[in-house]
């Protein structure tokens, strides 16, 4: 009998959180987060355009204790918080890096209105037009599930940048800049150089032959990936980082 009684209480339990509509519970130790990486082309800003190349579509999926998947979590009760990469310190953001407070430039919007049927939030990190395209600058953002907590993985986002030498331009100099990066690996990683990422790579910063194609392709870039015989044909542009 007792353990019949112990049956008919769980079922009405559940019959009346299925009655009362309440939803599953994420456990924020138990949700998982994306990462990825930004290549800033240093001229999209040029005509205001969202190259892909700007943003990343990260997942963020939320799972309750037991690890089922909780849809229908708005998107609304999510907080973000970016900062610089905690294992790059040396590099953009932050106070010691060639761009203090670059990681200021970043914005990070939900997708979808609610997480999907499978717990999934898509969420968009951006690093728009202004920064970008004179720095290397890798974050990390805090998901903040409002009411329940934080999720302790952070999304981790690499960026790199044609324009080596942080002044806006993209010319020659960054071409020497590159190509003592690409000399030096191994054994010396040069993040920031480290434009095609690939899933054989142990670490952010192998400086192959696939990279120096990349920054080939870009070199002398001007006005979204157009190659012009001059330089003089961009529209002036500032370097806004200090």
């Amino acid at each position: 009998m007792r353990h019949y009684g112990l049956a008919v209480t769980l079922f009405a339990a559940v019959a009346l959180m299925a009655s009362s509509g309440w939803a599953l519970v994420p456990d924020p130790a138990h949700c998982t987060v994306g990462s990825g990486i930004i290549n800033a082309c240093p001229y999209d800003h040029v005509y205001g355009t969202t190259d892909a190349e700007r943003y990343q579509d990260i997942a963020v999926t939320l799972y309750t204790t037991l690890d089922v998947p909780v849809p229908g979590f708005l998107a609304a009760d999510f907080q973000f918080t970016v900062t610089p990469h905690s294992g790059y310190d040396h590099l953009g953001g932050g106070t010691t890096g060639d761009c203090p407070g670059c990681e200021t430039k970043y914005t990070v919007t939900t997708q979808y209105a609610v997480t999907d049927a499978a717990g999934v939030m898509l969420v968009r990190v951006s690093v728009g037009h202004d920064c970008a395209p004179s720095m290397c600058c890798p974050v990390e953002i805090a998901v903040n599930l409002v009411g329940f907590g934080e999720i302790p993985t952070k999304i981790s986002i690499l960026q790199n940048s044609h324009d080596l030498i942080p002044d806006g331009d993209v010319r020659g100099s960054d071409f020497g800049a590159f190509s003592t990066a690409y000399n030096a690996w191994p054994p010396t990683p040069t993040e920031c150089a480290d434009f095609v990422y690939s899933t054989e790579q142990t670490i952010w910063g192998e400086v192959y032959g696939p990279d120096f194609g990349a920054f080939s392709t870009h070199y002398k870039d001007c006005c979204g990936h157009i190659k012009e015989s001059t330089p003089a044909n961009c529209d002036p542009w500032t370097d806004p980082c200090p």
